[in-house]
């Protein structure tokens, strides 16, 4: 699998494992961990440390002889392993664990986090598996974010807690509260390109108040063609809806904060251009 688990769901992961009251070695032994594992893990050197474990298996640290600390190759797997293969397997081990953290009974909200990784659980094969497209929330909200704060709209700091809010709810299983604020981040977008439009770029039409005519007016003054008013129409109308039959207000919540990351990276990169060239074409 080519996506990796983030830091942020590494830190979820930490609580989860640490809150757990159970006993690891017979636990992760009936998964199938390897014995070795298990023994650094536990009995040698960590004690069952889950943030000093994961941290160390990133980094590819967890597999030196703790009595000596010498070179990778000195390894706990009886294998010679260079740095880079370290954290090749630090990694796996990483997912291997995640996959055995969603069993447990703070386990949704490692399920949580990793969807936003991009990655679903198969808990059957207890492995990690990527959800379907190549999208991770987490990457496209750093991006999203990056971009925003390069606008300089003055709307920036509203619009980064909506991110940010639309993204930490979804991750606590408020999935209703997340979508209404996925809703917020176009919303917020549109009212802040709309109105530096009215204030910069001497249109003759007015600014109009309600969300579906600032979307009409950003076509009116060339900013959205048609399809592109179309489109925005449709994905609000997507994330205002109250209720989508047959599909689980989880997945909607989570689709939807996809969906307005990505309408959020399309509307900013427009705006750069249409900024630069005076608010009245593009380049």
């Amino acid at each position: 699998m080519a996506k990796v688990v983030s830091q942020r769901t590494i830190a979820v992961l930490m609580g989860a494992l640490g809150d757990a009251n159970i006993n690891y070695t017979e636990a992760l032994y009936a998964v199938d961990f390897p014995y070795w594992f298990l023994k650094q893990a536990g009995e040698i050197f960590y004690r069952w440390n889950w943030t000093k474990i994961l941290m160390d298996m990133r980094e590819g640290r967890f597999f030196q002889n703790p009595l000596t600390y010498t070179a990778a190759s000195n390894s706990i797997t009886g294998e010679y392993l260079t740095e880079s293969s370290a954290q090749k397997l630090g990694e796996s081990l990483i997912q291997k664990l995640a996959a055995f953290a969603t069993t447990l009974d703070s386990g949704d909200l490692v399920l949580r986090s990793l969807q936003l990784d991009g990655i679903d659980v198969d808990k059957t094969k207890m492995k990690l598996v990527s959800l379907e497209g190549p999208v991770s929330a987490q990457i496209e909200e750093d991006r999203l974010t990056r971009i925003v704060k390069d606008s300089a709209l003055p709307q920036s700091p509203t619009i980064l807690k909506h991110i940010e809010d639309a993204h930490s709810l979804y991750a606590e299983g408020k999935d209703h509260p997340s979508l209404n604020e996925s809703r917020n981040l176009i919303q917020s977008l549109i009212d802040g390109i709309s109105t530096e439009t009215n204030t910069h770029g001497k249109h003759s039409i007015g600014l109009p108040g309600p969300m579906k005519d600032r979307i009409e007016y950003l076509t009116k003054v060339g900013f959205f063609n048609t399809d592109e008013e179309a489109s925005f129409k449709s994905g609000w109308g997507s994330l205002s809806a109250g209720s989508h039959p047959g599909v689980p207000e989880r997945e909607l919540a989570r689709i939807g904060l996809v969906l307005a990351l990505e309408f959020g990276q399309l509307l900013l990169m427009k705006f750069t251009n249409w900024k630069a060239t005076a608010y009245r074409r593009f380049s």
